[in-house]
Formats: C-alpha cells, sequence, structure tokens
C-alpha cells in the first residue's frame, strides 16, 4: 500500500496542488489523468522520492518495493542492454561492476582487496541470492521481444521504441510490488 497525506506542491507563488490525500492499496491499478502542466509527473516524481513535497507525508508499506519507469529513453545509451536493465538494480549493478573490475586489474594477493571482495559479495548475496541476476536480465529482454543476439548492443543502436522496452525491464527487473 501507498498512501499520500496533505501533499502539497508549491512554486514560490504558484500552487501546483493542495492537501492531496490518496491510498493505493495492493493488487488494484490506477490511472492519473489531467491537463498539461496540471501537476501529474510532479506528483509522481514525489510519490517516488524523487522530489519532496512543499507539505505532506508520502509512505509506503513496510518492506515492499517501489519501481519507477524511467521517461528518458536516452539515458542509458553508452550501456549494453543488459547492464542497462541491470541498473534496475543499482546496488546490485554497482557491486558486480566493482568486482569486475577488481578480479581483472587489482593485485588479489592484498587483504585490502580481498577484503573489498568479501564485502562486495556479501551485497551481491544479499540482492541476488540465488544469483540469477543474468538469466532473469535475459529472459525479461526476450520476453519483450528483444533476441539474445542484441542483449549486449548498445543502447544507442536501438531504435527510440525499443529503448522504452528496456526502460520498462528496468522497472521489472527488481520485482518491485508498486510500479508507475
Amino acid at each position: 500500500m501507498l498512501q499520500a497525506t496533505q501533499v502539497s506542491m508549491r512554486y514560490a507563488t504558484k500552487k501546483l496542488f493542495e492537501n492531496v490525500n490518496l491510498t493505493l492499496d495492493a493488487h488494484k491499478r490506477y490511472g492519473l489523468i489531467g491537463a498539461n502542466g496540471a501537476g501529474k509527473s510532479t506528483f509522481l516524481k514525489i510519490l517516488a522520492g524523487e522530489i519532496e513535497p512543499s507539505s505532506g507525508e508520502i509512505s509506503v508499506g513496510s518492506g515492499l518495493k517501489v519501481g519507477v519507469l524511467g521517461q528518458d529513453q536516452y539515458a542509458f545509451e553508452e550501456f549494453s542492454l543488459k547492464d542497462a536493465v541491470l541498473m534496475g538494480n543499482k546496488t546490485l549493478y554497482d557491486a558486480l561492476k566493482e568486482k569486475e573490475k577488481l578480479y581483472s586489474q587489482a593485485d588479489l594477493s592484498d587483504d585490502k582487496v580481498n577484503a573489498r571482495l568479501a564485502e562486495l559479495e556479501m551485497i551481491c548475496v544479499q540482492e541476488d541470492p540465488l544469483y540469477e541476476c543474468e538469466v532473469v536480465v535475459e529472459k525479461i529482454l526476450e520476453d519483450l521481444g528483444i533476441p539474445a543476439q542484441r542483449h549486449n548492443d548498445l543502447m544507442q543502436s536501438l531504435p527510440s521504441s525499443d529503448k522504452f522496452k528496456i526502460l520498462l525491464a528496468q522497472v521489472l527487473f527488481p520485482k518491485p510490488d508498486i510500479c508507475y
């Protein structure tokens, strides 16, 4: 469940919305409609925690993961499709990439390097206990119609319509309980 209580947003003298109260229940789908400039995107950014409201509070049910569909389809141009999807769990992505770098470049006889590798392994276990992230990413991409031979291609190689699919895959990858 997600709840907004007395949420208001003001910019200087302009009031975008005021005292919004909203409860979104589990297993239901909701739509947000309104005129351009009415504050829909701003409200969603507040729900996602990307920006703070002028007043009010947002609460998300205990232990629930929130996924937000990005709108910038060009934000990951220099990443492979698989890496762009994996970035849906930034903590896991960062740990995996740092591990790769350490294994390829670091002195593995150094105790500090090994201690850091152990820390990174703990992060990976917490975020991906079954070590299945690569298989899950590939399955999501294939289910969205992206063939396996394209998974290592850069995002910049995709047409705009397929870039949106990657953003969708990025949201689906961490298996969020709440998506918008």
